[in-house]
């Protein structure tokens, strides 16, 4: 479904044939945007013989994995397509062809600084270290810059006077970081970290060694997994795909569209279809906001930061117009529909987080998006033995480190939501005081710009964290998620596991989620574990009577993402 006209209708039209249909494309889309826009959601077969679709986009849950001109694994994503490719569906056990391994070439990079990941803090942090006359090198797995938040649409759509202030803060960071001097490689993920100074990566055609002498890890955070009955279904995803294909793409996720989740992103989401052109059956927010006792909560978020709230009344006001129905202390509770998502039910949440039986709705809808919330992508970091703690109330991994960045290793960073929950303005913050503290370790002089601008950002980065803190009382909601699924709900999407299949296997001898992990196969699929592992490490909690540990989850180990074994091999054996 395609956005209300903006500049993206000029680009150039391509096509490619999907399961022998010709689909019509524009220059710059995704396969996943394409065939969104032509009301295509499953894309893969799983295991247990469903279909699958876009989830997260931005390549973790591997569930739009997809053919393309015969090679199997491509991420609808994270792929884009070129005029006359022929695509199909991946079944659940794709062929894969006996073909002679061209060997990629290899460099090794030993840069003063190594930055993984372009977001806000990333960018922040390369553009603040090269200034100082660090060499630098920027590292993404993506094909632009910008990360989740500051997420580019793609050239066609590049007017100034068609993008907000998200966007074009983005770009200035952006081009503040290439003008600064760094050496951006992109499209080229990290799939090794075997010491702060010994970290390999690789492309479709390039390998990389990296051996720097500061490392600064900025990966960000991934959606966590809300799991429901039906949320395998396709057409279902969470908000962050849903706002990729819109503001990337200018792709609607649905013609009929409800949203559920916990938190502003949501709203903001909501507003932002409905200013595409796109039709919002309803919005549930697990929270409520605006209840009396919050009155003086949200007047010191206006505090902290006015730009901020006004733009989130703006967005709240856009739902009013529109008449979309708004749900607080609510929560999809199932979505159902064969093979596709057509139906949701809405739910009331009471404040322990159970279901209240009064007041259930059905939406018929082609597309849901699910917000609830995020967890760090801390793999490099836990794998390289950064200390880290379990921070109860976000149910989350977060790594110890300073004010600045720095971890439980020398040398090593860890900016923004990588090591913790905090948003963009923090992350951003958060970046350009790494990159002072590496310039100032580095030895050299500071310039007198950047000893102005740290003192900038360490105000706005305790006064954002305020923000931040304010924000999740005002929209604090309590939910049970084990109430909401059955026996035979999915918890791990990759092999198909049900809750039944995982938990029933919980006895005396296996009281961790390693030891389930061993018996169930559960967190040993192509995403790792990303989207069951807090079932199991909860489930082990329940059952241990015990706070959860750095220790409790699955252990982080290369390849980090799917890799092709040659290069791993080739790596290897030089």
């Amino acid at each position: 479904m395609r956005a209300k006209t903006t500049m993206r209708d000029s680009a150039p039209n391509i096509s490619f044939i999907f399961d022998e249909k010709f689909i019509q494309a524009k220059e710059g889309d995704t396969f996943a945007s394409a065939l969104t826009r032509a009301g295509i959601y499953d894309l893969k077969e799983s295991l247990d013989g469903s279909r699958r679709g876009l989830y997260c986009g931005m390549g973790v849950c591997n569930e739009c994995a997809i053919v393309v001109n015969g090679t199997p694994g491509k991420l609808a994503c994270m792929t884009s397509v070129c005029n006359g490719d022929e695509v199909s569906r991946q079944p659940a056990y794709p062929s894969i062809n006996s073909v002679d391994y061209v060997a990629l070439p290899e460099s090794e990079i030993s840069p003063d600084v190594l930055v993984i990941g372009a977001g806000p803090a990333g960018l922040a942090t390369a553009a603040v270290c090269a200034e100082a006359g660090l060499l630098v090198v920027l590292l993404d797995e993506r094909a632009k810059l910008g990360g989740q938040y500051f997420k580019q649409p793609v050239d066609p759509l590049l007017r100034e006077d068609q993008l907000d202030s998200q966007f074009l803060e983005g770009r200035a960071l952006i081009q503040r970081a290439r003008t600064s001097g760094v050496e951006v490689l992109t499209g080229a993920s990290i799939w090794g970290a075997f010491a702060p100074n010994h970290l390999v990566a690789a492309s479709t055609t390039h390998r990389w060694v990296l051996k720097p002498k500061s490392l600064v890890i900025a990966t960000g955070a991934y959606e966590k997994s809300f799991q429901i009955p039906g949320w395998t279904l396709p057409g279902v995803m969470t908000t962050g795909a849903a706002q990729t294909l819109l503001r990337s793409y200018q792709v609607l996720l649905g013609s009929k569209i409800f949203i559920s989740g916990n938190g502003p992103l949501n709203i903001q989401m909501a507003a932002e279809l409905i200013r595409a052109g796109g039709s919002v059956a309803g919005l549930a927010e697990l929270g409520s906001p605006f209840k009396i006792k919050n009155i003086f909560t949200s007047l010191t978020l206006a505090w902290y930061s006015p730009k901020l709230v006004l733009n989130g009344l703006g967005y709240f006001f856009t739902l009013l117009r529109a008449k979309v129905p708004i749900y607080f202390s609510s929560a999809v509770i199932e979505a159902s529909g064969t093979p596709l998502l057509s139906v949701v039910k809405v739910a009331s949440i009471t404040s322990d987080g159970s279901t209240s039986n009064s007041g259930v709705k059905l939406f018929r809808v082609d597309a849901l998006a699910l917000g609830y919330g995020f967890m760090p992508s801390n793999e490099i970091a836990r794998s390289l033995g950064c200390k880290h703690a379990f921070d109860i109330q976000s149910q989350t991994l977060q790594v110890s480190r300073d004010n600045f960045g720095e971890t439980s290793i020398k040398g090593v960073y860890v900016v923004g939501d990588s090591g913790g929950i905090s948003g963009a303005q923090v992350a951003k913050a958060n970046g350009i005081m790494a990159g002072y503290a590496i310039v100032e370790s580095a030895g050299k002089v500071i310039p007198s710009a950047l000893k102005r601008e740290i003192k900038t950002a360490q105000r706005r980065y305790k006064r954002n964290l305020k923000f931040q803190k304010s924000l999740w009382k005002v929209f604090r909601g309590s939910l049970n998620l084990d109430q909401l699924s059955d026996s035979t709900t999915i918890i791990c999407r990759c092999l198909s596991l049900s809750k039944e299949e995982i938990s029933g296997e919980i006895s005396e001898e296996l009281l961790t989620a390693g030891a389930l992990k061993r018996v169930t196969r559960a967190g040993m699929g192509i995403c790792q574990g990303r989207y069951c592992s807090s079932f199991t490490i909860a489930k082990a909690a329940e059952k241990t009577q015990s706070t959860p540990s750095e220790y409790s989850g699955f252990a982080p180990q290369p390849p980090f993402k799917p890799t092709p074994i040659g290069i791993i091999a080739q790596s290897t054996a030089s």
